[in-house]
């Protein structure tokens, strides 16, 4: 937990927040006791409003929470996981597409974060790549007029983005995730549908998801919570 940083006061939607972006992009790893008393004195609040996100986190089927025994950072559940790419992949596939026919230019709306993008890949960050690759999308999508939709995928992330963090691990995962974000822009903009396509499907990879899943889960089989088919 020590990068959870001290600061004022947080109110009960920050402490959400904080606890939620703490278990996506695994500073508490799944299955690690989530400890009530380290984190009223880390974000200098009462029991309650971190209780409050606790439950919130449970219906999202982030932690466990045992009476008696304590609360638990939940296991990734890869079927979940599964569920969000495969949602993803079709709404971006029909946002990117709408763009694509119109060769709309894109280039203003994400160079910031593709420049973001390169120094995280630089720097091998994995969880600052993944924040600026969600804004990444989250412009196309505005660009689009669809903000409410992508705020509906972001909010359905959390356990696509653990295994995102462990998949980006790998090597040469980085670079070439961002040379699909490099492609994309370039497809749209010269209104090439086809090729669009194409590195949609390479980039979320939904299809192949089970195979990466193998890899991922044995070199971390602890983290995992469903079985293999």
């Amino acid at each position: 937990m020590e990068k959870m940083q001290r600061a004022k006061r947080r109110s009960r939607g920050e402490v959400y927040t904080e606890l939620k972006d703490a278990i996506q992009y695994l500073e508490f790893m799944p299955g690690s006791v989530i400890h009530e008393n380290e984190l009223v004195e880390k974000l200098g609040v009462s029991r309650t409003p971190i209780r409050e996100a606790l439950i919130r986190l449970a219906s999202e089927y982030l932690v466990d929470i045992y009476p008696q025994r304590g609360t638990y950072v939940a296991a990734i559940d890869f079927h979940l996981a599964h569920e969000v790419a495969y949602m993803r992949h079709i709404l971006d596939q029909e946002v990117c597409m709408t763009l694509c026919r119109k060769r709309t230019p894109l280039r203003e709306a994400v160079d910031e974060k593709l420049y973001f993008m390169t120094q995280a890949v630089k720097h091998g960050d994995v969880v600052g790549y993944i924040k600026n690759d969600n804004a990444f999308h989250n412009a196309i999508f505005e660009v689009a007029g669809h903000e409410m939709i992508w705020e509906i995928i972001a909010n359905s992330r959390a356990h696509y983005n653990r295994m995102l963090v462990l998949d980006l691990k790998r090597p040469g995962m980085l670079e070439k995730s961002f040379q699909e974000h490099l492609d994309i822009i370039e497809a749209i903009e010269q209104g090439d549908e086809k090729r669009l396509s194409e590195i949609l499907d390479h980039h979320h990879d939904h299809h192949e998801m089970p195979e990466r899943e193998r890899e991922i889960r044995a070199m971390f089989p602890e983290y995992f919570a469903n079985e293999q088919a």
